[in-house]
């Protein structure tokens, strides 16, 4: 049986493997982009796994730029990318402290953080997936497989989703059959302001599974206050395990 070290260091090598073959597939001016980490933190029992629909990457046109910075090497454990995010100004980043960890930053030395989509970066989740399609389709089947979440090996205490779209496909892939749990609506609506949902809660395979509106979308002062005290209780659920 792996150890979840073992488990992660093949999956690097998988990874580098399949990003290598894929390009071959991938016009010269549309590489699949990969920053050599495909998950970080904690990554044995962390307190919380976040997870996003998939890396962003900011300066997309520049190819040369893509291309040099694609990094193929072997798995190493590094620092929840949130804490050298946040500190470096990162408002999403900063949101996650502020917001899921009451301000504490230390509190992320004990998460982990991971992608569901694909590993790979791109500045929407829609132009991974069209870079996937121009894949065949045996190494369209290999990514999905390959970006399978390894719920047992991680271990997790809590999964934290972050966007809607994150949460649902989780719930549909992981948690089949369940009932969709209801999502918390704004406490105050205000004028012709939108509803909009912004938490949600259930499990999976006994792990409580938390779902958010993506916090780089507009959040009102009261849906954050609101996760903000829910967040409080689930630090106080970790710390009495």
């Amino acid at each position: 049986m792996y150890s979840t070290n073992e488990f992660l260091v093949e999956k690097q090598q998988r990874i580098n493997e399949f990003l290598q073959r894929a390009n071959l597939h991938l016009p010269e001016n549309d590489p699949l982009f990969f920053d050599g980490s495909f998950i970080t933190g904690q990554t044995d029992n962390p307190d919380i796994l976040f997870i996003g629909i998939n890396p962003g990457h900011r300066n997309w046109d520049d190819i040369e730029s893509r291309k040099a910075d694609t990094r193929f090497i072997d798995y190493e454990p590094e620092a929840c990318k949130y804490i050298v995010e946040s500190k470096e100004g990162n408002r999403f980043a900063k949101r996650v402290v502020n917001v899921v960890c009451g301000g504490d930053a230390s509190k992320l030395e004990h998460c982990a953080e991971t992608s569901l989509l694909s590993y790979f970066a791109s500045p929407t989740e829609s132009v991974v997936k069209a870079q996937i399609k121009r894949l065949p389709k045996s190494m369209q089947t290999e990514h999905e497989e390959l970006t399978r979440f390894a719920i047992k090996e991680i271990n997790p205490k809590h999964i934290v989703c972050i966007g809607w779209r994150t949460f649902d496909r989780f719930m549909a892939l992981y948690n089949k059959g369940a009932d969709a749990p209801a999502k918390k609506l704004p406490i105050h609506i205000k004028g012709n302001e939108k509803m909009m949902d912004y938490y949600a809660r259930t499990s999976v395979d006994g792990i409580p599974l938390h779902g958010v509106r993506h916090f780089s979308t507009p959040l009102t002062h009261a849906m954050l206050n609101d996760m903000k005290a829910i967040f409080s209780e689930v630090w106080e659920e970790i710390e009495q395990r």
